[in-house]
């Protein structure tokens, strides 16, 4: 049902939706990167500008906004872990924080290792070879390297999308430390100054356990903390303001896709610096905005994604599990098919495992209280 005088207003899940919607796009990216022939791929992450020039004007529009999405999406969910933060003590925070993402992580870190050996020995049966590659993947999690790396000549792999939940953790924690000691006219400075040093940590090798993004993740949760405090999403803001956002957002994106520069905060990657985390900042919030007004929508698609956003870390944990510990590229190089065929077939199939998994596991989860609950309470 819709309503036509819907009002933004704060509620407890009015996040939900959007979050929904991105861990499904997240999986989404993750497997059209597994074809390089595939055209999202070809034309954003290896395009030059030969083929930039010779793309008809619909195909550019397209990309433009497909790019203008997937850059905003991590944003938006830092700005959105911020929307409502409150001052708390910094050891109690820290723990807060710990017992929140790093146990997941942690968890994470184990069963993708468990699952790396298993299927890299049942494919290749070669255990050395095997337990090499799963120690690289170990690696990858204990020093918390958002893209694989070499230190001392040695390849380490990634932590794949758990990425995210290392940033948070310290975006969270940087954030609280602002909140304590900076007062709060100056915040807003404090947490750009504390994307700019982000920035300069990503100019070198990569750092471990994810500073870099979390120092950056502190100014968008710093977005997020004054988007509550101003009202941003609430008051709502006329036709003219909305169009000129609209353009100020599109044309720095066409000009960037353009050229061919592609940023990616999993990547430690900024084309234009400090001006692209502002610009990919003010890009969440707008994001945020257009999706809020998408909660006057209800039915079974819309609170099924809803439950999806609820549920959100522990199918960011699942999909970690399944893409770093399931060798996807394996049966990517043997399709021989359609290549957008073969991207849909691998992307229904990982999402609709993801879901799941982690709808069960939360299940299980939930009878498992009930039945401690009534235990204690008898």
């Amino acid at each position: 049902m819709t309503s036509s005088k819907f009002k933004i207003k704060n509620t407890a899940g009015m996040f939900d939706l959007i979050k929904g919607i991105t861990m499904l796009m997240v999986i989404y990216v993750h497997t059209y990167a597994l074809f390089p022939n595939s055209f999202i791929f070809k034309n954003t992450y290896q395009a030059d500008l030969d083929a930039m020039i010779d793309m008809k004007l619909l195909p550019h529009l397209w990309l433009t906004v497909y790019s203008i999405f997937a850059h905003s999406l991590m944003p938006a969910f830092f700005i959105v872990s911020g929307y409502g933060m409150r001052k708390m003590g910094i050891g109690k925070c820290i723990k807060k924080q710990a017992n929140t993402l790093l146990i997941p992580y942690a968890i994470t870190a184990v069963l993708t290792s468990m699952l790396h050996v298993c299927t890299h020995y049942t494919l290749y049966r070669y255990l050395p070879g095997s337990i090499k590659e799963t120690c690289r993947i170990a690696g990858g999690f204990l020093l918390g390297l958002s893209k694989t790396s070499y230190y001392f000549d040695v390849k380490i792999f990634s932590c794949g999308p758990i990425w995210f939940v290392l940033s948070l953790f310290w975006g969270l924690i940087i954030f609280n430390i602002l909140l304590t000691y900076v007062p709060d006219k100056y915040l807003w400075y404090a947490s750009l100054g504390m994307a700019f040093v982000g920035w300069l940590l990503s100019l070198g090798n990569t750092v471990p356990w994810c500073i870099s993004q979390g120092a950056v993740c502190a100014f968008y949760i710093c977005l997020g903390y004054h988007a509550k405090k101003k009202k941003w999403f609430t008051e709502g803001i006329g036709f003219k303001e909305k169009l000129a956002l609209i353009l100020l957002i599109f044309v720095p994106n066409a000009c960037m896709r353009f050229i061919g520069y592609m940023d990616g905060m999993a990547d430690n990657v900024y084309p234009f610096g400090i001006i692209t985390i502002l610009l990919n900042g003010y890009m969440g919030l707008i994001l945020i905005y257009a999706f809020l007004y998408l909660n006057r929508f209800s039915g079974v698609v819309t609170s099924f994604l809803r439950k999806i956003g609820r549920l959100s870390i522990y199918v960011l944990c699942v999909h970690t599990i399944e893409m770093m510990g399931f060798p996807y590229y394996y049966f990517a190089d043997k399709w021989t098919g359609n290549v957008t065929v073969g991207c849909l077939l691998l992307y229904l199939v990982r999402a609709t495992t993801d879901l799941i998994i982690c709808f069960s596991y939360v299940s299980i989860k939930n009878k498992v209280l009930e039945y401690i609950n009534s235990k204690t309470e008898k």
